[in-house]
């Protein structure tokens, strides 16, 4: 495709509802990563990357940059973290939000360099696949993220159907929780729906929908 068509300019990413560990072959059970929710829009022009609000990021993670030499047209949704012994620390991808100073964000970049973990992938060669089963979406992300081979662009690896267990391996390791998605869920920008379920240790005492 010589000319192919604009990416959206933004898009909303698709959120999750509070839940409970369960178990079920119709889910895919992921690791929650504590870090920054980003999208990239990769064009003939180069990588926009946007945290979920809009925010421009791409400035800040030079690190990342191979992210642009993956297919026009592709556009990703993942997180980004720093990994420490293989954990990501919420503090420091965090602060590289308020670096302005190129000096200052290459040394962050060299000394605490940021991993693009990703989850999803909503278009392909300029084809939307929101209305694609998430099945078929993960399907086509490895495709692109294995002809990538980039060491800061990971594919989220998860499991389907043995959620508990899954979700104590993640409580026993530490980390912020689990993300549970129904393998037949469509892609809805900005919507919190149920296709999609967050698990939190810190959360497992609390009512759903109480405070």
């Amino acid at each position: 495709m010589d000319n192919p068509p604009p990416l959206p300019t933004f898009l909303r990413p698709m959120l999750a509802q509070p839940g409970r560990p369960f178990d079920s072959d119709q889910h895919l059970f992921e690791i929650k990563w504590d870090g920054i929710r980003a999208l990239a829009f990769v064009e003939q022009a180069g990588c926009r990357l946007l945290s979920r609000h809009g925010l421009a990021l791409d400035g800040l993670f030079p690190e990342l940059a191979g992210i642009a030499d993956l297919p026009p047209g592709t556009l990703l949704d993942g997180e980004l973290v720093v990994l420490r012994n293989g954990k990501p620390e919420r503090s420091l991808v965090q602060s590289r939000l308020p670096l302005r100073s190129p000096h200052k964000i290459r040394i962050r970049g060299q000394t605490t360099p940021a991993t693009y973990i990703v989850f999803d992938q909503l278009y392909h060669e300029s084809r939307p696949l929101l209305g694609t089963p998430l099945s078929v979406r993960r399907t086509i992300l490895m495709g692109t993220l294995g002809r990538a081979a980039h060491p800061r662009l990971l594919f989220s690896q998860g499991v389907v159907g043995a959620g508990r267990a899954f979700f104590q391996q993640v409580v026993d390791r530490q980390l912020e929780g689990v993300l549970a998605k129904r393998l037949d869920s469509l892609y809805r920008p900005g919507r919190r729906d149920g296709a999609w379920i967050k698990i939190k240790p810190s959360e497992i005492d609390r009512p759903i929908g109480g405070v």
